[in-house]
């Protein structure tokens, strides 16, 4: 869950995604590691009836806008490997995208969707988390984490900001501002055994 902070929230609501990790240890039990995250989430949506943009209602079509936010960063991780309870903090810098996407569909799945690209900004964030693992059976624990990510300037669109023209065109109303937001994560770690050379 993405949680906008500062000048950010008053132009974005909270959104929902998810994020893949992977880690590297540096010292054989891991109190040390380089982390890589990639991940994404969508802040707001837009659905319209565009059955020939009102026209006829005999070909039914959607018409759903999306605005999202994805990332890739890379930083090291310091942990307590061992015991029940693992705490962690991290730092990183990440690129992050801002995009709007719409998207004409059919309900019924009959034809293939068509999508443009309405607006894209790429920024910068500096990163610091913190967090804790619960293992379970061999290799697996149960994480829970937050990130602060102090975010650039970027340009964005949210809902409402996309106006569609009478003569078939459109008008962007697009927000600038700083991106900072914090990152409520919930999921699952797999340890994979490093091979011992043998």
């Amino acid at each position: 869950m993405s949680q906008p902070k500062g000048e950010f929230a008053s132009n974005v609501g909270k959104g929902w995604g998810f994020n893949l990790n992977g880690m590297y240890r540096l010292d054989y039990k891991g109190y040390l590691n380089l982390r890589a995250d990639f991940g994404t989430v969508q802040y707001a949506r837009e659905r319209k009836d565009a059955s020939f943009f009102g026209i006829t209602g005999r070909v039914n079509l959607n018409l759903e806008t999306t605005n999202n936010i994805a990332w890739g960063a890379v930083g090291p991780q310091i942990m307590i490997p061992d015991g029940p309870f693992r705490p962690y903090a991290n730092a990183a810098v990440a690129y992050t995208d801002f995009s709007t996407t719409s998207t004409l569909s059919d309900p019924y799945g009959q034809f293939q969707p068509i999508s443009n690209q309405n607006a894209h900004d790429g920024s910068h964030a500096w990163i610091f988390g913190s967090g804790f693992q619960v293992p379970f059976g061999t290799s697996g624990a149960f994480n829970f984490g937050g990130k602060y990510y102090y975010g650039g300037r970027a340009t964005y669109l949210t809902k409402g900001d996309i106006t569609d023209n009478p003569d078939g065109t459109i008008t962007l109303h697009p927000r600038n501002s700083k991106t900072d937001m914090v990152i409520w994560q919930l999921g699952l770690t797999l340890a994979i055994p490093r091979s011992t050379g043998l």
